[in-house]
């Protein structure tokens, strides 16, 4: 069987100049790209040109959908399969969010507009919130920031962008040094500290998105169940609501009044991790169970979860008993459940309210 073409390779065979006759990008892509070439990701291209690097990423991710994004209507054209063509000026930050509303949130977004200074900092901080945590945003063209080439490009704006990337390496770097809630602006202060790493590479800028972990103790809503007599064991519940974020459950339960918030991942922590359990997708499958508080699910990618099963480890089963009730969307009665049995709703709805009630046997 022959090898799977590299990145470079298919860019040449299109005809992109981010292939190595000219830019040289791809090889320096494809270190993060690569381990999700058979992913089903969404790819957002700012800057269609010729259409020959959206082509390239049609053929190099098998299974992604691929939207380019240009200020040209005659690009339409260039449709066709996985490939979307949306007409946008990136200098409008109402166009760049209507298209990020109706294709993201994103997995990858590669910004080769104009390269004017003004667009691509109005890009990065348009388009940047709806890249999925763990998501890349690639800037390229970056030195048109640099000497003869800042006549053409720096418009009306009063720095480049590579002088606002330095701002954001600031406080990424400087962690702890630096009072991001003392910056002036809102982005910065936003996701200063919102990326693992950035990578600089010659001409470009490699982004990679990670939010920090937040916990919301303040409203966790009310128990679904009532409460039980008994030697009760502690329960914390970790869940990641869509619209919220991270939830901390304190006393077993997590249940806030709106559907909206639904569950998309949890982790459950108890003394000595004496349960363990998996979560259902929308698409009916199943993760594999885990336990002592590993997460289970998504974070930032919008993926709801219809169900969930908990039991109690093996050699814990003699010793204590298990309850588990569940609210799905559309209806006000939990559901509730034993150890180890599947609590999901007949009709898919997502999860929206979890308790979970844990005992101590007596006897």
């Amino acid at each position: 069987m022959p090898r799977p073409l590299t990145l470079d390779e298919i860019g040449l065979r299109h005809g992109t100049d981010k292939a190595s006759s000219n830019h040289n990008y791809l090889e320096f892509y494809e270190i993060f790209l690569a381990p999700l070439r058979d992913h089903a990701l969404t790819i957002l291209e700012v800057g269609v040109l010729n259409g020959a690097s959206l082509r390239m990423w049609e053929e190099y991710f098998p299974q992604a959908k691929i939207v380019g994004a240009d200020i040209l209507p005659d690009l339409k054209r260039f449709e066709r399969g996985r490939i979307t063509i949306e007409q946008v000026d990136q200098s409008n930050i109402e166009q760049l969010t209507s298209v990020a509303i109706k294709h993201g949130p994103f997995d990858v977004i590669i910004e080769d507009g104009s390269h004017m200074w003004e667009h691509q900092i109005t890009s990065l901080r348009t388009l940047f919130p709806f890249v999925k945590n763990d998501g890349l945003y690639i800037v390229e063209d970056l030195h048109t920031n640099y000497g003869p080439l800042e006549a053409n490009y720096r418009g009306i704006a009063g720095s480049s962008c590579v002088e606002y990337l330095k701002k954001w390496v600031d406080l990424r770097v400087a962690c702890g040094q630096i009072e991001i809630e003392k910056t002036e602006d809102a982005f910065l202060r936003t996701y200063g500290r919102a990326v693992q790493f950035m990578t600089f590479y010659a001409r470009a800028c490699l982004i990679k998105k990670r939010l920090p972990h937040q916990y919301n103790v303040a409203n966790v809503g009310r128990p679904l169940a009532e409460a039980v007599s008994g030697n009760v064991v502690a329960v914390k519940i970790l869940a990641h609501l869509s619209y919220v974020g991270d939830v901390l459950g304190q006393e077993g339960f997590v249940n806030l009044a709106s559907e909206r918030f639904a569950f998309q991942g949890i982790a459950i922590e108890t003394t000595q991790n004496l349960i363990e359990y998996r979560v259902r997708s929308a698409d009916g499958t199943w993760s594999g169970w885990v336990g002592g508080n590993r997460f289970a699910g998504k974070r930032g990618e919008s993926k709801l979860l219809t169900g969930v099963a908990i039991r109690l480890c093996s050699a814990d089963r003699p010793y204590y008993d298990l309850r588990v009730s569940c609210r799905f969307k559309g209806s006000e009665d939990a559901l509730t459940v034993a150890s180890g049995e599947d609590c999901t709703s007949p009709y898919g709805a997502p999860l929206c309210g979890l308790q979970i009630q844990l005992l101590r046997r007596l006897d």
